[in-house]
């Protein structure tokens, strides 16, 4: 049974930090199977007014890469607009790297916007540090790496 989509596409959120305020997620891909794909942003905002939607460009993204959509569709993720002239292939979903540390090899994975996986090739590992990891974050996990992620950026 299919799940309905949390937002269209385009949608811009708020996600909670562990410390305090938000990070900011644009939601540029989903299935409506709880599958999501986004871009997160700092600095950290306390309130959507201090969300500034012109700085949200893929270039300054924090993290990107797929995460669940339940958050948003339980609303702890409060949505707080879209953005203005929503063009999909200026957000894409980016190559991806999956590592296998323990034999020392490295694969990068092109997937469609339905989440289908088209292509995939082995690369050198130290190439794969250049591209978003190829996982499914939950929740929790983009919380902690937003938080990580705006505090360093908050001390240097």
């Amino acid at each position: 049974m299919k799940r309905r989509r949390p937002a269209p596409d385009g949608t811009v959120f708020l996600v909670p930090l562990r410390d305090s305020g938000h990070a900011i997620g644009v939601l540029a891909r989903a299935t409506g199977e709880g599958h999501a794909f986004g871009y997160f942003f700092g600095p950290r905002v306390s309130k959507a007014s201090d969300v500034n939607m012109e700085r949200l460009i893929p270039e300054n993204a924090l993290l990107v890469g797929k995460f669940g959509d339940l958050e948003i569709l339980r609303k702890n993720w409060p949505i707080i607009g879209a953005l203005k002239d929503w063009v999909p292939s200026n957000w894409p979903m980016l190559p991806m790297a999956r590592i296998d540390e323990a034999a020392g090899r490295a694969w990068l994975a092109i997937y469609d916007d339905s989440f289908n996986c088209i292509k995939e090739t082995e690369i050198d590992i130290d190439a794969a540090s250049r591209y978003p990891y190829d996982r499914m974050m939950g929740a929790g996990a983009v919380e902690v790496r937003l938080t990580n992620l705006i505090r360093s950026a908050e001390e240097s």
